[in-house]
């Protein structure tokens, strides 16, 4: 299963555009599709993404069958300055209040998957949990979840909520690739004294694996590129210029030689092997086309195994 990304729907993607690869997406079975309360402000007003989404979902009869992904938390309270000391956070009046506005702008009555958009530990982790556990037993929304948190944060809000009776945490989103990032990379970056967009590391694996209940999604599988295009290096990308990127970088540019394929979908197939759901951001139907390819795409066991090895 893929998700679609449409941060840039309505911006940078214009809507004619944006209308045609979503109607590609569902039309080739995709049902899983992302945006935010936040994006994109850092052009625009913040909420475009979700007003398009809107729009979009008008002309859909089978929009029941669609799960759509928003975030809250990141949303600038000072428009025109999506600066993080805007950032709207994560109280309970932050949480409520931010469902309300991406209800309206998506025309829904329900949020298929609400999102932590980032860790926010200005605000006590007891009242975060319990907002988004409101909003479930309220009906608002089927699911919730967290992205760019560290796993230690993410296991205490669903011990949280265990305690407090309420909806866990099953979805994590964090910044994930074929690529390893170094160890520095994987404290994020730090924004309000909290590490924010952050990779998923080994740790992350390690609890997926003890915790089947839980999804990973994987944001920027494809690096914005930079497997493919030589003006984008991945060295340049944050965290993945050392020496075991570069050897895995090798291996998977090998395989897709080997099947004929190219090496982004390599790495999308490698991630959905692996139980993680990528999250595939294009700004075209042939980008989306070429994505569409990896769901089909099988790796073998021999595979697999040399390249997690690499």
């Amino acid at each position: 299963m893929l998700c679609l990304g449409a941060m840039n729907f309505g911006t940078s993607t214009p809507a004619d555009t944006a209308f045609a690869i979503l109607d590609r997406f569902v039309d080739a079975g995709g049902t899983f599709i992302d945006t935010s309360n936040n994006y994109n402000q850092w052009v625009g007003h913040g909420g475009e993404s979700e007003e398009l989404l809107g729009r979009w979902l008008r002309t859909r009869a089978d929009r029941d069958d669609l799960v759509i992904a928003t975030k809250c938390g990141a949303r600038t309270t000072v428009p025109g300055d999506p600066g993080d000391a805007h950032w709207e956070g994560l109280s309970a009046r932050a949480v409520s209040e931010a469902a309300k506005g991406s209800l309206g702008r998506l025309g829904v009555e329900r949020i298929g998957l609400y999102y932590a958009h980032i860790d926010d530990r200005s605000t006590p982790l007891e009242e975060t949990v319990a907002a988004f556990g409101q909003l479930a037993a309220d009906g608002v929304v089927d699911r919730i979840g967290c992205s760019n948190t560290a796993t230690w944060r993410f296991d205490r809000a669903r011990q949280t909520a265990a305690a407090q009776g309420v909806a866990q945490y099953t979805v994590i989103q964090q910044h994930s690739t074929y690529l390893w990032p170094n160890p520095p990379a994987l404290q994020g970056v730090l924004r309000r004294g909290t590490p924010h967009f952050q990779h998923a590391g080994i740790e992350h694996y390690d609890y997926l694996a003890e915790h089947p209940d839980v999804t990973l999604v994987a944001y920027q599988p494809l690096l914005t590129g930079s497997y493919v295009r030589p003006e984008r290096p991945f060295s340049e990308q944050r965290g993945y210029a050392h020496p075991t990127a570069y050897v895995r970088f090798e291996a998977i540019r090998h395989v897709a030689g080997e099947l004929g394929v190219t090496v982004n979908q390599v790495v999308l197939a490698w991630l959905l092997h692996h139980r993680v759901v990528p999250l595939v951001g294009v700004s075209s139907v042939a980008q989306l086309e070429e994505a569409l390819g990896a769901v089909d795409l099988r790796l073998d066991d021999e595979l697999v195994a040399q390249l997690d090895k690499a």
